[in-house]
């Protein structure tokens, strides 16, 4: 771990040289406080840090600018991992941006921005690991007025993974209105797809896609949103399927309240495999840069005992 440390510590100082008004360094930290209330022997009661990423980004002439972000946290096995999530030239080029290299994916972008709450709760795509929210590849990006679109050619595997077949993922989004509807009032509503082939045995290849519609609305302190998602892998012929929806309101300047339930089934043709998960909190922010979350989350199976914690997230950036 000091060793990974000292590697975040170097990169930060070499880009922190030649900090100008066309360029920004900042931070983000994610951590909390778990316990578990469920009846289980293997119950927990922690602290933990979840995820804390270093972004350094630079505006040159011409359209030029680059973007690197780091991404710390903690793999499934409980050892902490350090990933290159961004690495990426953006060119202005026509009426959008071209983008080549690694960089964030286009499928659940907008959701993020209207759920608002990434440092409580993933939005459900990445949540069920339907989608990664970067990858390696070549992008374009653009606009006619309020009507957004992006398409992307990546590997497919996300940031996390090197290249492992010949297949490409293409990943198309279209969407109306405001993109940061956690920052501005407005609404939205748009699509997203994706599809990408793959090897299911030495002599046969299929396909795997993801479709996405979402949609939002803020305004007078209130912030709702909800999305449908449809994966289909054809190689296993299992559809999975979320429906979510999530709301937030302004109590006052500081305090806010939020609530979000999330139904995903992992196999449509599957009987009994429903999963509902629920959380409901407060989102206070005692100073700037500084953000506390005390919520409670549930989680009902359909075959299996349900799941229930108290948890105090926090969000610290700079």
């Amino acid at each position: 771990r000091k060793k990974k440390m000292r590697k975040i510590l170097i990169i930060i100082s070499l880009l922190s040289i030649g900090l100008s008004n066309e360029t920004t360094l900042s931070g983000l930290v994610f951590f909390d406080y778990t316990f578990d209330l469920s009846d289980e022997s293997d119950g927990y009661n922690e602290f933990k840090f979840k995820r804390s990423y270093f972004t350094f980004e630079k505006s040159l002439p011409d359209g030029i600018s680059y973007k690197f972000q780091t991404d710390m946290g903690y793999k499934e096995d409980g050892k902490n991992y350090l990933f290159l999530k961004n690495a990426l030239v953006k060119w202005e080029f026509g009426n959008g941006n071209l983008i080549i290299g690694l960089q964030g994916m286009n499928v659940f972008n907008i959701s993020e921005k209207t759920w608002g709450h990434r440092f409580i709760e993933k939005t459900p795509i990445d949540l069920n690991k339907l989608a990664s929210s970067a990858d390696m590849g070549i992008g374009y990006a653009g606009n006619f007025n309020k009507l957004n679109y992006s398409v992307l050619i990546t590997n497919g595997g996300g940031y996390k993974e090197s290249e492992e077949d010949k297949y490409k993922k293409v990943s198309i989004q279209l969407f109306y209105g405001e993109k940061k509807l956690v920052k501005n009032d407005g609404h939205n509503f748009g699509l997203s797809c994706t599809f990408e082939g793959y090897d299911v045995d030495s002599n046969t290849s299929d396909s795997k896609s993801l479709i996405s519609v979402f949609g939002g609305f803020a305004g007078n302190g209130l912030r709702v949103g909800g999305e449908f998602d449809l994966f289909t892998d054809g190689g296993t012929d299992v559809d999975s399927q979320i429906i979510s929806t999530y709301g937030n309101y302004e109590v006052s300047d500081d305090l806010q309240t939020f609530l979000r339930i999330d139904k995903f089934d992992p196999d449509i043709e599957e009987d009994n495999d429903d999963e509902i998960y629920m959380i409901i909190g407060l989102i206070y922010h005692p100073v700037k840069g500084l953000t506390i979350a005390p919520n409670y989350k549930f989680l009902n199976l359909d075959n299996s005992d349900d799941k229930s914690m108290l948890a105090v997230n926090f969000q610290f950036k700079f």
